[in-house]
């Protein structure tokens, strides 16, 4: 018998064939100690015994008897024909994913400390929806925060994790385009050569995972990724349905294992006839379910949008971001004959600058209701005129006259009597209305006594 390793057909560890063109064709009796088909010649036997490869620890004569005597075994077992029942394990018996039980000890040491990307807010490897009605400020916010992100700059007084962004421009690229031009330009960053990477167009997250996958490593992984809007993205039939709002939230919940495990923000449409106070992305409870919190975007009487959660939230409770929405332009940023193109960029304001935006809206409001008291048949134009708000142009600024009008509305102060040009005061504006117009009294008489008191 040879001592040395011919070309093997087995391998010694585990027992496998190597080249299964060797082996007798699947089904055939296999016993080197009974009669063989005439398909299998002796030849094919005594290779068996004599390819055995001899390792190190196998000296002596017994040991390379056993070792050729179990690859035999080995060498029949796996060629012969598979019963109809295997004897494999039930499903009762098999592992099923149940963990199993762990002391106190191991469970929390499973703790995994958060790592936030926005401070407070949103956790890196994470899935947020951020739900707003149209023009409330989705778009800007996010390219807001995509901007600091790859400057490493704060939200406000929240640290935001430097990092690579990118950001999927699906529902309207042009304009996603516009205004990173604009914040780049206000921001003062050159937007030729910043971390932030974009896709434009609409595909199944699903269907090109891997290419996106193989894409973002190409980069050197991601931080942080947009999805503007999830509508755009969506593969369904029907953005209501349970089921298919829940597969699409679990296709894009996939990007939070992309490399650099990054935090996924989807711009997300609420429902139909959403309360203002109670915004649910488009999918209800199916989508909601997936996702790792539901931000939201509203606009506050003075104009302002603010920043909170409505649903459900992963991680301690935070005080609300208060944005800005600002008109603004740029010098790259004009049409085919050179005219500046307008667009809108968010801007974080301060506590200061939120109290005196309440404090002025407030303002609006009492004044606009004590005129209305003294003669509410005129129109808007003529409501600003009379309060003395005029536009940048100079003229009667009869948008902030709509607006404020609007809020008194919503507020059941004030009724409209002819559409546009006519207003009254309801029973509760009428009691409003005296309670405004003495504390406007108390203001002036304090005002005129610290005059005095000053000599001015």
């Amino acid at each position: 018998m040879p001592t040395t390793q011919p070309s093997a057909t087995i391998t010694a560890t585990p027992f496998r064939w190597i080249n299964p063109k060797q082996l007798p064709p699947i089904g055939m009796k296999f016993d080197p100690k009974d009669s063989f088909d005439d398909a299998i010649s002796d030849e094919v036997v005594e290779r068996i015994f004599d390819s055995w490869s001899v390792g190190e620890e196998m000296r002596d004569a017994e040991e390379v008897a056993v070792a050729q005597a179990r690859a035999l075994d080995h060498a029949r077992s796996a060629r012969r024909p598979m019963p109809i029942n295997d004897n494999k394990p039930t499903l009762a018996t098999q592992p099923s994913g149940y963990p199993g039980i762990a002391s106190s000890a191991t469970f929390v040491g499973g703790f995994v400390p958060p790592d936030y990307h926005v401070d407070g807010i949103a956790q890196a490897g994470y899935l947020y929806s951020m739900t707003a009605m149209t023009g409330a400020g989705k778009t800007a916010v996010l390219l807001l925060v995509t901007a600091l992100t790859a400057l490493g700059d704060p939200l406000g007084d929240r640290e935001v994790r430097k990092g690579r962004v990118l950001y999927f421009a699906g529902e309207n690229p042009d304009d996603v385009r516009a205004r990173w031009i604009a914040i780049a330009h206000h921001m003062d960053f050159d937007p030729t050569d910043i971390d932030v990477h974009f896709i434009a167009g609409t595909f199944g997250v699903d269907k090109m995972f891997e290419r996106i996958r193989s894409d973002v490593l190409a980069l050197g992984g991601a931080d942080m990724i947009v999805i503007d809007t999830s509508a755009a993205y969506f593969q369904g039939q029907d953005e209501n349905s349970n089921v298919e709002a829940g597969r699409h939230a679990r296709s894009l919940r996939t990007l939070t294992t992309l490399p650099g495990k990054p935090v996924v923000f989807v711009a997300c449409h609420p429902v139909k006839n959403p309360d203002p106070s109670n915004l649910l992305p488009r999918g209800g409870g199916a989508f909601i379910a997936e996702v790792d919190g539901n931000l939201v975007l509203s606009k506050s009487a003075d104009g302002s949008v603010r920043m909170h959660w409505h649903g459900k939230h992963r991680g301690p409770n935070f005080e609300p971001v208060v944005f800005e929405l600002k008109e603004v332009t740029a010098p790259a940023l004009v049409d085919s004959k050179g005219r500046g193109v307008p667009t809108v960029m968010a801007e974080v304001l301060s506590d200061r600058q939120t109290f005196a935006r309440a404090d002025s809206a407030r303002a609006d409001e009492d004044v606009m209701l004590v005129q209305i008291e003294r003669d509410g048949k005129n129109s808007y134009k003529e409501l600003a005129e009379r309060l003395g708000w005029a536009s940048k142009k100079g003229e009667p600024d009869k948008e902030r006259a709509r607006r404020v009008c609007g809020r008194l509305k919503g507020k059941k102060l004030i009724v409209e009597v002819t559409r546009g040009v006519g207003w009254k005061l309801t029973k509760v504006g009428e009691t409003t209305a005296v309670e405004v117009r003495q504390e406007m009294h108390e203001r002036q008489a304090l005002a005129s006594a610290a005059a005095r008191l000053t000599g001015s």
